[in-house]
């Protein structure tokens, strides 16, 4: 809309309001609004949610991450290119150093270990891949070890 002021890029706005300090003024210059005379900016519903929308597409669709309830959901989708792929994350119980091992069609956890114990797991299902790897949080809480844990997931 070209009277509309600059506004926060990160933001989406449902709505847009004429500049006016209070409702009665915006009432004033009702004409002044729709002739687009006065600015107009982000109204009543401003969303931000565009980093958080983001943040939890990387955790659960490339590392693979989901809690639910009371396990840990692991089911990455690592390419081979990412063969080695290291990245920090603080996950329910703690920080975790989690390095990917990823080979073949780079999904379907085959091997989860902590601190070098393999952590056993039960497979979710999926009808296009192999599925997840669904483990209990009580499992995991039995070999945290560290300050900073290690998590190695093997897929492929």
């Amino acid at each position: 809309m070209p009277s509309a002021a600059l506004r926060q890029s990160n933001c989406y706005y449902s709505s847009s309001d004429a500049v006016c300090a209070d409702r009665y003024r915006a009432y004033d210059q009702y004409e002044k609004v729709m002739k687009g005379e006065v600015p107009l900016e982000g109204g009543w519903r401003v969303y931000s949610s565009g980093a958080g929308i983001a943040t939890a597409l990387i955790m659960r669709c490339l590392f693979g991450f989901l809690h639910v309830r009371s396990d840990l959901v692991v089911d990455p989708v690592i390419p081979t290119s990412l063969d080695g792929l290291r990245v920090r994350m603080q996950l329910r119980d703690g920080l975790f150093d989690v390095t990917y091992h990823s080979s073949g069609a780079g999904c379907g956890p085959s091997r989860v270990s902590l601190n070098g114990y393999d952590l056993s797991f039960t497979r979710g299902f999926n009808p296009y891949r192999t599925g997840a790897a669904r483990i209990s949080l009580e499992e995991i809480r039995k070999h945290l070890t560290a300050d900073i844990n290690q998590l190695t997931v093997h897929v492929g």
